[in-house]
């Protein structure tokens, strides 16, 4: 039998950590989507910078892109 946090994260939906202090949970009551803070936390400052920079990659090229399309 599936026990419902197990089933809650089969569902995408976020589990709070049992060991979750006041801010963070007031920031997940706030709104916080605080399963990417926990992503971010999960590696290493070379995968963040990693991270980072293939999104910064991805919009310069959507940018030129932009750009060529609009030229036209």
């Amino acid at each position: 039998m599936i026990d419902a946090a197990t089933l809650a994260q089969m569902n995408g939906e976020y589990v709070m950590p049992l060991d979750a202090g006041p801010a963070w949970r007031a920031a997940a009551e706030h709104g916080f989507d605080m399963s990417l803070i926990e992503h971010a936390l999960s590696l290493t400052p070379e995968q963040r910078l990693a991270e980072h920079q293939q999104v910064l990659d991805f919009l310069l090229e959507v940018q030129e892109a932009g750009q060529k399309h609009g030229a036209e």
